[in-house]
């Protein structure tokens, strides 16, 4: 993507300016860096001493806000590990799969872990599918577009972390409890 970038500069600069044609390639450039960015996290190997600010954190939430359908707002305060972020992203795509026409989706501290909740007047949920993320294994068959749950189902149990989830007409939360 850099080098995309590099050369999509260097055809500003030849041009002495901007075409609409430049500015879509621009513009995607961004959006897959910006994808790139959450997936190098979410799905990236990290090591246990491994850091993660709250300012990239939100850095990374504000440019993937322009995006999606559904809003996220990051009211944590507390310090994670990039490896609990990991699965927080990964909870965070599991809600958003839950909330396909838009919503917000809202991530605050709790005693030892973070509560996520998904918000949207309309909710899409999979019980057998949330039932076994909540419980850790699985009988529903995993397809590309659910290997999320299949990861974070894996990432709960390497983080011997515990989950539950509960939800009504506009709202699906889940409660995140790290181990100690």
């Amino acid at each position: 993507m850099g080098a995309i970038s590099n050369g999509l500069e260097l055809l500003n600069m030849a041009q002495r300016g901007s075409s609409p044609e430049l500015e879509l390639i621009s513009d995607s450039i961004q959006n897959a860096t910006t994808r790139l960015r959450f997936f190098r996290i979410t799905f990236g190997a990290v090591s246990e001493d491994q850091g993660m600010s709250r300012a990239e954190i939100l850095s990374v939430l504000k440019e993937m806000d322009k995006l999606q359908k559904q809003s996220i707002r990051w009211d944590s305060q507390a310090e994670f590990s990039r490896r609990r972020v990991k699965l927080i992203f990964l909870l965070i795509m599991c809600l958003e799969t839950a909330l396909p026409w838009g919503g917000e989706i809202r991530i605050e501290d709790c005693d030892g872990g973070v509560h996520l909740t998904g918000l949207s007047e309309r909710l899409k949920i999979d019980d057998e599918l949330w039932s076994a993320l909540w419980r850790g294994h699985s009988q529903v068959p995993i397809t590309s577009a659910r290997v999320h749950f299949a990861i974070a189902m894996a990432e709960i149990a390497a983080q011997a972390a515990r989950l539950s989830v509960t939800q009504d007409h506009a709202a699906l939360r889940l409660s995140l409890r790290f181990a100690v």
